[in-house]
């Protein structure tokens, strides 16, 4: 089987269209990867995000987990922070809890992939926005449910284990149906 994958890649380097395609690929990537990247997490745009991701959690604890919480935002370190009555700390979202990092390398993938209309990347874009966002605020209000119900030690264990997850399987996943979806 890995034979047969690094034959095609050897066959795939000597057609001159897929790697002209390939480095066009990867030049769109680069740029739309930064451009969104940067926009996301050097404006104003952060600061929205991230006082999103703490709201809708703290709603989602009170609504589904039962667990009484409340939030507030710190304009200075962009930085929101949920207050449970149940923990002597506040819990803290950061860049990281965001999807900044998930939504550009999706959000890249699918705007650099060459053959797909405009359309079809922009129905997927905004797919895919939705998905990180709904899985993303799974991810937080389900690891801020571990904190409380269990111990912060197997928290860290799965908050640690689900930003990887996620990371892979909705980046990787959203793609992959993207492309199924679009060279049928």
């Amino acid at each position: 089987m890995l034979k047969n994958y690094f034959k095609k890649i050897k066959k795939d380097l000597k057609n001159k269209t897929k790697v002209k395609d390939s480095f066009y690929f990867l030049i769109y990537f680069l740029i739309s990867f930064v451009s969104i990247y940067l926009l996301f997490s050097k404006t104003i745009i952060y600061s929205f995000v991230n006082y999103f991701y703490g709201s809708f959690s703290s709603k989602l604890l009170n609504i589904v987990f039962n667990i009484s919480s409340s939030f507030y935002y710190d304009f200075i370190e962009k930085v929101t922070f949920l207050v449970l009555p149940s923990l002597n700390y506040p819990v803290a979202i950061i860049f990281l809890c965001t999807g900044i990092l998930e939504f550009s390398l999706i959000f890249s993938s699918i705007v650099a992939t060459i053959g797909v209309s405009v359309r079809q990347k922009t129905k997927w874009v905004l797919l895919a926005s939705l998905i990180v966002i709904v899985f993303n605020l799974l991810r937080i209000t389900f690891t801020i449910f571990l904190i409380v119900s269990l111990n912060l030690q197997i928290a860290n264990f799965f908050h640690g284990f689900l930003f990887k997850l996620f990371l892979i399987v909705i980046v990787i996943g959203t793609y992959y149906l993207f492309l199924k979806n679009s060279f049928k």
